[in-house]
């Protein structure tokens, strides 16, 4: 495995994490159907925060293959997926009430 290898996995899971914390606020949000109104705008935000970890990713995978590994590198891109994930994880409400809006929560 070279090093550029080992930094992307590790870069790859976090902002995996992202993703997977945006399809659970989906689901959450499909299954409390009845209760919520979903609208658009929140939906939008998770699909574009989405897509904006895609790409980013892309980025990533294109121009850090030449960077030497470091601590340094490490360490930034734990601090740029950190900030995904918790982009990620604000999107959709932990708490649901009924009537709520999730247009409201956007």
């Amino acid at each position: 495995m070279s090093a550029f290898e080992f930094f992307f996995s590790f870069y790859g899971l976090l902002l995996g994490l992202s993703v997977a914390v945006i399809a659970t606020g989906v689901a959450t949000a499909i299954q409390h159907r009845r209760k919520i109104r979903i609208g658009y705008l929140t939906p939008m935000l998770a699909l574009f925060v989405g897509l904006d970890i895609a790409s980013f990713w892309d980025s990533a995978w294109t121009n850090f293959r030449h960077l030497p590994l470091s601590y340094g590198l490490l360490v930034a891109g734990l601090g740029i997926a950190l900030v995904y994930f918790i982009a990620a994880s604000l999107i959709f409400p932990h708490d649901f009430a009924d009537g709520q809006s999730l247009d409201d929560h956007f």
